[in-house]
């Protein structure tokens, strides 16, 4: 066989839908996300990640500097763009092959929606993990596809999802969704029966609890071999020591609050909720419930207890699944880049409206179902379109100002009474957030610690690295006891703070800055991360 007879082959084998979902999760998403594939749009952790081996198995993720390495460790937005959008597109397949959708249309609808949901900008804001945290994306959703087909594909899932978790824990909520929705479908296919389907959701839920085992005996080996700890980092330590299961109801409530608030409650915290957001998402779940109804309807499947049964249980649970993180990991509120999975109430309502659109003879009104679920689609996905590029007007905004502020202080050290090229710099302090004020009003919807609105320099830290990896002016931090000496030295105290005349100062032999009152030493977390390995 000739190549491009192979290659028609497996074109051929590709169902019109998949091909659908994939290339429209492509382009809208190049579309959509080109401005920062265009450019360094740097938030305060990507300071320090210009370069950097991703070494951080101190944090659980043992597999992330091993998909790091597919852009060298390096900052390419070009490069990280390409990668991670043609994981998302993979992924945007076989979850519609998952969910059965039929329709070329919402199967397209359901890949544009995968790459324009707002979590995905916030994840193209760490751009230095970005194609890394895409392949966990699709290996989440591929590891439930595997899992779903059974046999040998049941253990290959298992690596999968091992691999994703590996690469970042909260994509096993990807994982955990789609499992959810793949057996709602069944409930919804006259097709299956009430034992296949009870197989399918034992066999997914014995695939993920594998999953799961597997990651944590991975990671134990990895701490075990490098001599390491887990970091504080959104309470991995704590976790370590074992589970507040005591706390787990109140954490099973919280868990349902937050998807409450990201999807109805404008102006929630770590959430992009607006007013036309909230409108939008009653809608879907007008139309979904509408759909579920003319399915069930439409279909006879009243008639058999277990799928009504059956299907509110899998609705109640989609919530918990999707936001598994605030259980996986009880210390601390998911952000918005560990809440990718909520797309999964989107993939919902375009499968059960792909299945409403395939009713014999519908009623008038559930006729209109698939077509007004299109024009929702639409809007919703000119929402996520401007919330995205909202991310990365404020945070280029922020860039742009911590330049300049940067570039002012460059001026003021090269000017300083005494100063000599090569001198050691000793700036104590981070930039005062004051000094820095955006108040353009819509940036408030996005105003979330990875968006800066102001500066991207919170910590003393991230003012070193942004003048030696951004400014190519080298300057080294200065260790914690010359930085303490230097802020308990009679000299420093007599100093006014920055930009104020006498805010630098050459005291010996060394360019000191005074950027606050006094210096304030790193945690035993930054510490640790500094040494990560």
């Amino acid at each position: 066989m000739s190549i491009d007879a192979l290659g028609r082959r497996l074109w051929r084998g590709v169902a019109p839908a998949r091909r659908w979902a994939f290339f429209s999760c492509l382009i809208a998403g190049y579309l959509c996300h080109i401005y920062a594939f265009t450019n360094l749009i740097p938030n305060s952790d990507g300071l320090s990640r210009v370069f950097d081996p991703q070494q951080m198995t101190v944090s659980g993720r043992w597999f992330l500097h091993y998909a790091s390495a597919l852009n060298n460790f390096t900052q390419m937005p070009a490069v990280i763009g390409l990668m991670s959008l043609l994981f998302l597109a993979l992924a945007a397949a076989l979850a519609t092959d998952l969910l059965g959708l039929r329709s070329r249309l919402l199967s397209a609808l359901a890949g544009a929606v995968m790459a324009l949901f707002p979590c995905v900008g916030y994840t193209f804001l760490y751009l230095f993990t970005a194609s890394a945290y895409c392949l966990a994306i699709f290996l989440a959703v591929w590891s439930v596809w595997l899992a779903r087909r059974g046999n040998l594909g049941w253990p290959f899932g298992v690596i999968a999802l091992a691999l994703s978790m590996g690469t970042y824990q909260a994509y096993a909520a990807v994982a955990i969704a789609l499992s959810l929705l793949t057996v709602f479908r069944a409930v919804l296919d006259p097709a299956s029966d009430f034992r296949g389907t009870l197989r399918l959701g034992l066999r997914l839920v014995s695939y993920l609890a594998a999953g799961a085992v597997l990651y944590y005996i991975v990671l134990r080996v990895f701490l075990a071999v490098k001599g390491l700890e887990l970091l504080s980092y959104l309470g991995m330590d704590a976790a370590s020591a074992g589970y507040p299961f005591a706390r787990l109801p109140g954490l099973i409530v919280e868990t349902y609050k937050q998807v409450i608030a990201f999807f109805f409650l404008p102006g929630s915290a770590d959430g992009f909720a607006s007013l036309p957001f909230a409108i939008l998402n009653l809608l879907a779940l007008g139309m979904g419930v509408g759909a579920v109804w003319a399915v069930f309807s439409g279909r006879g499947l009243w008639k058999e207890k277990w799928r009504p049964a059956g299907g509110l249980v899998l609705l109640a649970l989609l919530p918990l699944g999707m936001n598994f993180m605030q259980v996986l990991s009880p210390y601390s509120a998911p952000t918005p880049l560990m809440k990718y999975a909520f797309v999964a109430v989107y993939l919902l309502v375009l499968l059960v409206l792909d299945r409403a659109d395939g009713l014999p003879a519908p009623a008038a009104p559930w006729r209109l179902l698939a077509p007004a679920g299109a024009v929702w689609c639409a809007a919703l996905l000119l929402f996520c379109l401007n919330t995205n590029n909202l991310l990365y007007t404020a945070s280029a905004q922020a860039h742009r100002a911590t330049e300049s502020y940067a570039t002012r202080l460059l001026t003021r050290i090269e000017s300083c009474e005494g100063y000599e090229p090569g001198m050691e710099i000793a700036i104590v302090g981070a930039v005062p957030a004051d000094q820095i004020v955006s108040d353009i009003p819509s940036y408030a919807q996005v105003d979330h610690y990875s968006v800066p609105l102001n500066s991207v320099l919170p910590l003393n830290k991230h003012l070193y690295s942004y003048l030696s990896d951004w400014l190519n002016f080298p300057a080294d931090e200065l260790s914690e006891e010359t930085m303490l000496a230097i802020s308990d030295s009679p000299e420093f105290q007599a100093m006014p703070l920055y930009p104020a005349q006498g805010s630098v100062q050459v005291l010996d032999g060394r360019v000191v800055v005074r950027m606050a009152e006094e210096y304030t030493p790193k945690s035993d977390y930054e510490i640790a991360y500094e040494n990560r390995r």
